[in-house]
């Protein structure tokens, strides 16, 4: 990993002013933390990032364990979890599996989003409880729908799932996960009170940007915060034995619960993607983003290893476009991409 982080163009997009970049790997159980010079002022174990839609991951996890528990089912219709929408067609027809799985045919935020945006720097800020009751009313069922991202629904699902335990979505991550795997500086947004500092955030030209702050409504979307220490817990879950308590919600989450593009070997399972390897075995991912931060996990079981990036820095839209017209800006996910093949691929 040190070689790839010592080029040139790597160590330059690294080493920007304002960036704080912390790379975790994990292999057969030994982790390595490598930190951009400029971070060596802060400790990068203990300073907090978003994750953005990392969150997602956790979300399909909260339903795995909740689903062993006996308290939902994965086929239960959203109609049961709220009463106002006992007359919807769409909340009778509509499963959490098809949220879990970006299968519902939701849009990628509620038709009436843009409306309750009073900062377009922080646009989930605002967007309340009443506001998402009156956008699943509105929705009308989707016959045979296929994979289609959606914040939207994986914010309606962190919603309907912590309503039904009584909590805040925070407290519902905590008990379930975050306390189990010693996730002790994660939350979302700054409810939990971690004892780091949360890291100022930037776009991709080094511009001061504001932290996203989500109301319950859409947390599910991307509200956690995260270090990388607790970020390498995490992934080490996903690598290890899949003991008690959350081992088997865990597994289940990694399951294909929806093929994407089955001639390419590409699926997801509870939020996590899937990408079927030329050699057989199976690399799970996941990426986020808010305007100031971006992240990726990613592992593969077989192989015993994975990562995690976090940055302090939003992509740019040049670093999305420019793949498609064959140049590699430097991004959090071009790095990540660049890692993969290196260690995942050719060892």
């Amino acid at each position: 990993m040190a070689n790839i982080m010592s080029q040139k163009r790597i160590h330059r997009w690294a080493n920007l002013p304002t960036h704080r970049l912390a790379v975790g790997f994990i292999r057969k159980s030994a982790r390595t933390i490598w930190i951009g010079q400029q971070s060596e002022e802060v400790d990068c174990t203990k300073s907090i990032y978003e994750i953005g839609s990392i969150t997602k991951t956790l979300i399909g996890l909260l339903l795995a364990i909740g689903e062993q528990k006996g308290m939902w089912n994965r086929s239960d219709r959203l109609s049961a979890f709220v009463p106002e929408w006992s007359s919807s067609s769409f909340a009778n027809q509509t499963t959490l599996l098809e949220l879990v799985t970006h299968t519902a045919g939701l849009p990628d935020v509620p038709g009436n989003f843009r409306a309750a945006i009073t900062d377009h720097l922080n646009p989930y800020a605002n967007y309340d409880d009443a506001r998402l009751i009156e956008a699943v009313l509105s929705e009308s069922p989707r016959r045979n729908s296929k994979h289609r991202y959606s914040n939207y629904g994986f914010g309606l699902l962190g919603w309907l799932l912590s309503r039904r335990l009584g909590m805040s979505l925070n407290e519902a991550l905590a008990g379930h996960i975050f306390n189990p795997l010693d996730m002790t500086d994660s939350g979302t947004g700054m409810s939990r009170q971690p004892a780091g500092q949360l890291l100022p955030v930037f776009n991709s030209k080094g511009k001061p940007m504001q932290h996203w702050d989500f109301l319950d409504t859409l947390g599910g979307a991307g509200a956690v915060r995260s270090t990388i220490t607790d970020m390498l817990n995490y992934l080490d879950a996903h690598l290890s034995h899949f003991d008690a308590p959350i081992g088997p919600a865990i597994a289940e989450c990694l399951e294909e619960h929806y093929a994407i593009m089955p001639g390419r070997g590409i699926g997801i399972g509870f939020g996590w993607m899937r990408y079927k390897e030329k050699d057989g075995t199976t690399t799970h991912w996941h990426n986020g983003g808010t305007y100031g931060s971006s992240s990726f996990i990613t592992f593969n079981r077989e192989k015993e290893m994975g990562l995690v990036i976090l940055s302090n820095h939003g992509s740019s839209i040049w670093s999305q476009i420019a793949p498609l017209i064959g140049i590699q800006a430097m991004s959090v996910d071009h790095l990540a991409s660049m890692l993969t093949k290196k260690l995942f691929v050719e060892g």
